[in-house]
């Protein structure tokens, strides 16, 4: 965290806190954490370009319309909020968006990976009823990992004051940023992404069957049933509600 607030966290008066560091006034081990720590900071700024470009390569148009999008909204709300100049909001911006992007994009495409390898040249779509039943299982696996998460306190404490020291480091804000308060939307956030994989390895796998004249498995018609009447439930609460 020391080098962290030594090259990039903001100033009271909201600029980066470290400008003017020679090299000569540290030790010599101290430089090579310094340049170890510079070289990790240009390696994060380059994931973002890095991945929409390996997107487009590979015609991966939603997926890049979706982040660029999703980059774009972000730093337009920090550049209102953020007391730093257009520059410094673009880094901290960047280093926050970079790895979080990589992870979800190296999930989402293994997941593809897996799905194509099950499926193959299978070129097959699934019925209405099976694609209705897939969104039933979705939301029934959510709340499950949702709950799972909330149980084995994935997102403790410690880690998100953490985060939050981060973010509140690359950014000055108008109030603090305290994550422990939203740890609820958090873990449903987190509980998404393996519910995605699920989905995307689910729905190659029934089109596999469909092209062998295979059915959908009858349990995976009970297992969905609570994400159905979960989703009745609340649109009936919100049509009552009005």
């Amino acid at each position: 965290m020391f080098l962290l607030n030594l090259f990039l966290c903001r100033a009271p008066g909201g600029y980066l806190a470290s400008a003017r560091l020679l090299w000569s006034d540290f030790p010599q081990g101290v430089q090579a954490h310094h340049l170890v720590f510079f070289m990790l900071t240009a390696l994060l700024m380059m994931l973002p370009p890095a991945l929409f470009y390996w997107q487009y390569r590979h015609r991966r148009w939603w997926s890049l319309v979706t982040g660029a999008a999703v980059f774009i909204l972000g730093l337009d709300h920090l550049m209102l909020k953020d007391k730093g100049n257009i520059g410094q909001t673009f880094v901290g911006a960047t280093l926050l968006f970079g790895p979080l992007y990589f992870v979800l994009t190296t999930c989402v495409e293994w997941s593809r990976h897996l799905g194509r390898t099950m499926c193959g040249n299978a070129m097959v779509s699934l019925p209405a009823s099976e694609r209705l039943t897939l969104a039933g299982l979705a939301i029934s696996a959510h709340l499950f990992l949702f709950l799972l998460a909330n149980v084995f306190d994935i997102l403790n404490p410690p880690a998100l004051n953490i985060v939050s020291d981060v973010i509140n480091c690359l950014f000055h804000l108008p109030q603090p940023v305290n994550l422990l308060a939203s740890r609820d939307v958090l873990n449903m956030l987190l509980a998404a992404l393996p519910t995605l994989m699920l989905i995307i390895v689910l729905h190659a796998w029934l089109r596999r069957r469909r092209a062998r004249s295979l059915d959908m498995p009858w349990l995976l018609y009970f297992a969905a049933m609570p994400g159905v009447l979960g989703s009745a439930l609340l649109l009936g609460a919100l049509a009552t509600s009005q």
